[in-house]
This record gives C-alpha cells, sequence and structure tokens, in this order.
C-alpha cells in the first residue's frame, strides 16, 4: 500500500494490519489461563471438600461404633456384678427344696426340732431374698412357657384349660431373670 492509503486508513480509524498486537495475545492467553487455572482450583476444592466429607462420615461412623461399644461393654460389667452369685443361688435351691421336703414329712409340728428346721429354713430364703431371689407363683395361673414348665396334663373341672393346677417343683427368679421354671400340672378341658 502507499502512503497515501496508510494515512487514510489512519484517519478513518482503521488499522494498518489486521493482525493482532502481541500485547492482545498475551493478555488473551493469561485469560485463557487464569479460567482454566480456577476451574482446575475448583475442581480440586470440590474433591477435597468430597475426602473432607467423606472422613467426617468415618469419624461418626467410629464414634457411634465407639459409644455402643462403651454401652455394651458398661451393660455387660453390670450383668457381671448383678448375677455373679447366680451359679451358688443355682446350687443352694435344691438345699431349700429338701428343707422344705424335711419340713413337709415331719408329723410333730409342735417340736422344737421342726421349729429349729423351720427357723433356719425361713433364715435361708429371708437371705435370698434379700438377694434378688424370688419365688414364682404358679398355682391357679396361666401357663407361661417363660416360667413354668409343664411335667403333667391332666384332665379339671375345676381348672380352666392351660391354668397351673399343681407346682411339683417351686420356681425362682433371679433379678427378674429366670434361674429355674416351677415343674408344674397344667390343666386340660
Amino acid at each position: 500500500m502507499t502512503e497515501k492509503s496508510n494515512e487514510n486508513m489512519e484517519r478513518e480509524g482503521i488499522p494498518e494490519n489486521d493482525e493482532p498486537k502481541s500485547e492482545e495475545i498475551a493478555n488473551s492467553s493469561s485469560a485463557h489461563e487464569n479460567v482454566s487455572e480456577t476451574e482446575e482450583l475448583k475442581r480440586a476444592l470440590e474433591e477435597k471438600e468430597k475426602e473432607a466429607a467423606d472422613y467426617k462420615e468415618r469419624w461418626l461412623r467410629a464414634l457411634a461404633d465407639y459409644d455402643n461399644f462403651k454401652k455394651r461393654t458398661q451393660k455387660e460389667i453390670q450383668d457381671i456384678y448383678l448375677y455373679a452369685g447366680e451359679q451358688l443361688i443355682k446350687d443352694i435351691l435344691p438345699i431349700l427344696d429338701n428343707f422344705e421336703r424335711a419340713l413337709n414329712s415331719v408329723e410333730d409340728t409342735e417340736s422344737a426340732t421342726y421349729e429349729g428346721v423351720k427357723l433356719i429354713y425361713n433364715q435361708m430364703k429371708n437371705v435370698l431374698n434379700k438377694f434378688g431371689v424370688r419365688e414364682i407363683e404358679a398355682e391357679g395361673k396361666p401357663f407361661d412357657p417363660h416360667f413354668h414348665e409343664v411335667i403333667m396334663t391332666v384332665e379339671s373341672d375345676k381348672y380352666e384349660s392351660d391354668t397351673v393346677v399343681e407346682v411339683l417343683q417351686k420356681g425362682y427368679t433371679y433379678h427378674s431373670k429366670v434361674i429355674r421354671p416351677c415343674l408344674v400340672k397344667v390343666a386340660k378341658k
């Protein structure tokens, strides 16, 4: 092009050549780099947030597991203390049964021996009662498999069906846990 046409172009506001200037290229390239860097940082942030949420969730689960472990352990310790004497009591119950048999077989209920044995029997029952041992009431009550064990069934017009007619061996609970069920006869119609 000639000088005259270059001057006209400059006056009209048309640049001499349509090629972008190096400054424009640098600005455009740095803006593009900023956008991609920002997106990369956003992705990294999202990834770290997910990772943090995962760690938090695992921490909460571990905390819940620990709380459950603590509660279970405390319950087991309480049960150990509560039922520590269970085996001893189970071993004493046949002795209590023998005392009852002895008292029931005595003909002279006015003798000093009978009164002495009865006194010992009552003391033994009181001590067991103090430690949480309770006799299961069964006669005349509806059969309950949690507390009663059926040994016999009998025809009865006096009792309704599935009612305990007679207790053959007493049953006991220890702190509300059945340690020996009643052996019973149950009515059938």
